[in-house]
């Protein structure tokens, strides 16, 4: 009978255990977290690249991209520009002396593009993004003018502390889907900085 007892009584702690355990391992991988930096080597890309060193900061990127500043700015402490031979752009934007958050980015991008109110905007679509274990949000929309031009706006967080770093994606028609396919994955692993203190 003490025996039962004691089987029984050890069999519910075992199963309150895997309970606990399960709980604990759902709430820890729910947690939003900075991806660790993964060093993805250079044939990872499929296209010719090039490699940027300035201030605490190094970025692979792809050859047929051009550097067009990296500079202290308005919008953010440091802004790091790159173009694409379409006019596509891709910019880091690095915040030490504010606390910003990638909502608020794509929000700033729809208020200054009036992309909710604008006539000349259409099939405005905002949705939660995941790029390479990067949290962001995607716009998406189409520009009426001389043709019809669609846009693909991507705002990815690339540390939130010390202090927060982003990285958007503004590409234009074709090269949405040919950088996206080719380029962005490979660009998001060739980042490399200290957390601590990049310079500004």
């Amino acid at each position: 009978m003490n025996n039962e007892f004691t089987m029984k009584h050890s069999a519910r702690r075992l199963i309150l255990l895997a309970v606990c355990l399960t709980g604990f391992a759902g709430l820890t991988s729910c947690e939003e977290r900075v991806p660790e930096k993964v060093q993805v080597p250079l044939h990872a890309y499929s296209v010719a690249v090039e490699r940027y060193n300035n201030k605490g900061l190094e970025i692979i990127y792809p050859a047929e991209w051009s550097v067009l500043h990296d500079e202290a700015g308005v919008i953010a402490d440091r802004t790091v520009a790159f173009e694409t031979k379409d006019a596509s752009r891709i910019t880091l934007f690095f915040y030490k002396s504010q606390e910003r958050t990638y909502p608020d980015l794509a929000n700033n991008l729809e208020q200054q593009l009036r992309l909710r109110s604008s006539k000349d905007v259409k099939k405005f679509q905002r949705e939660v993004v995941g790029v390479a274990g990067y949290k962001g949000i995607k716009l998406t929309w189409t520009k009426l003018g001389l043709g019809e031009t669609k846009n693909e706006a991507t705002i990815l967080q690339l540390q939130a502390k010390p202090y927060p770093v982003f990285v958007q994606f503004h590409l234009f028609d074709a090269d949405i889907e040919y950088q996206a396919t080719t380029n962005l994955v490979p660009f998001l692993h060739g980042i490399s900085f200290d957390p601590q203190g990049v310079n500004l």
